[in-house]
């Protein structure tokens, strides 16, 4: 009995005093040291301490310590934008995972707004992204304090329809404004009859417009216009219709604008390759040029419009050259089918990241308006070639795209042929004075 509770004796002594990390000296060393750091400190494995992991804290009302906001710039990823405003690596990681299971980060746009939401000991507790004014996400902390859990909130919107009408005094743009409504429905009109009607050579006093509309309310107030259901533009030009129809079956192959008649309303080439311009100077094989004073064939058509105003495909096709061009100063060049070449000249800058060999589809935009080269004043000089041959933009008569699939075209009758009664229906009052002639100023 003594040999043994000699044994144990001795081995208290060795763990008490002599073994490390256990014995009374460093037992008392490793208390000090928690107090230094703090009690919720880890110990590392080399024996520093461990990042403090941010407490759990509720989102709800809670004021926060420290607010960080932002908002998205063109080249802008959520990662390089929250790094940039001082976020830690760590964090941005996590962030962008979580916000990831809930939003398509390849969806990222200019104009987005973010808010880093930070607790009194400015510990990272929340992030709001906000896409528009009815859409949200929110990243928080997850209930249990481990990682980080993403929502979504999305507002109520109220869709109503809306019937329009008028006549043109001076311009589309001031009908549409005296009508009340915003002036985003010229862009609208511009860009769906591009392939039809050139709104500053082809528009007159008198002649008429009708718009059937949607219109969508975020908390009773006017937010933003939906799908224009259907639209009518009459005049000297001729009478042109759109109808916008969507499959029943969700179908984006069948959805799109047609005519009355099944047609669709997107042809080969556009009428005009940019918007509110006037025509400075139409092809002329005889034309007198106005910097070399001599007699040169003017090839084209030249658009004046303001520098940097965008300048778009007026097809689908192939860059063949961007860049500097003499006396046209920067350029670009496409190629489209059935042998069709479209020319723009005198441009300020090219489309970011534009290069030879990239395929554009019609309307993208390429380029912007300048005055590059031999040039006297801000404007567009466009041209076509046909099999190598120049012809007259104003005069070529594009091919339509397909029409409706024959699938659904008792589909399409069926719900464009309420709307082709409403459009009759609605009433156009003529504005107080009308410009009884020459064209309209602007669109």
């Amino acid at each position: 009995m003594a040999l043994i509770f000699g044994a144990l004796i001795a081995i208290n002594v060795y763990f008490f005093f002599l073994r490390g990390r256990t014995s009374l000296p460093d037992l008392i060393k490793t208390s000090a040291m928690g107090k230094q750091v703090g009690p919720s400190a880890a110990i590392t494995p080399e024996g520093g301490p461990a990042p403090v992991a941010a407490k759990p804290k509720p989102s709800g009302d809670e004021e926060d310590a420290r607010v960080v906001e932002g908002v998205m710039k063109e080249t802008d990823t959520v990662e390089r934008a929250w790094k940039a405003a001082g976020l830690a690596g760590r964090d941005v990681n996590e962030l962008a995972t979580a916000l990831g299971k809930v939003f398509d980060l390849h969806t990222v746009r200019a104009g987005h707004a973010w808010t880093l939401r930070f607790d009194a000991e400015d510990h990272l507790r929340a992030l709001d992204y906000r896409t528009t004014l009815a859409l949200a996400y929110r990243v928080e902390r997850a209930p249990d304090g481990i990682g980080w859990k993403a929502t979504r909130d999305e507002k109520p919107i109220e869709t109503r329809v809306t019937e329009i009408g008028g006549v043109i005094g001076s311009s589309l743009y001031e009908a549409v404004r005296r009508s009340g409504e915003s002036t985003s429905l010229v862009s609208w009109f511009v860009d769906m009859f591009a392939w039809d009607i050139n709104f500053y050579i082809d528009s007159q006093a008198g002649d008429r417009y009708k718009i059937i509309v949607e219109k969508r309310y975020l908390g009773g107030k006017f937010y933003k216009y939906g799908h224009v259901l259907a639209a009518e533009y009459a005049g000297r030009v001729g009478t042109f219709r759109a109808f916008y129809f969507q499959p029943q079956d969700g179908s984006s192959q069948g959805a799109g604008y047609f005519t009355e008649h099944g047609e669709s309303i997107v042809k080969s080439l556009l009428k005009t390759p940019l918007k509110y311009v006037r025509v400075s100077s139409s092809f002329d094989r005889h034309r007198f040029h106005p910097i070399l004073h001599t007699e040169r064939a003017h090839l084209g058509v030249d658009y004046a419009a303001p520098t940097g105003t965008p300048v778009w495909a007026t097809a689908n096709g192939r860059v063949t050259y961007v860049g500097p061009r003499g006396g046209a100063g920067n350029a670009v060049i496409l190629a489209h089918a059935n042998g069709m070449e479209s020319t723009y000249m005198h441009l300020s800058k090219f489309a970011r990241g534009l290069q030879v060999g990239q395929q554009v589809r019609q309307k993208q935009v390429i380029a912007y308006v300048g005055m590059t080269g031999l040039a006297t004043g801000p404007h567009l000089h466009f041209s076509l070639k046909q099999n190598g041959v120049f012809v007259d933009p104003l005069k070529l008569k594009p091919m339509r795209e397909q029409p409706i699939d024959a699938r659904y075209r008792v589909e399409f009758a069926d719900a464009i042929t309420p709307r082709l009664t409403a459009l009759g229906a609605i009433e156009t009052r003529s504005p107080d004075h009308l410009v009884v002639h020459g064209p309209s100023a602007m669109p």
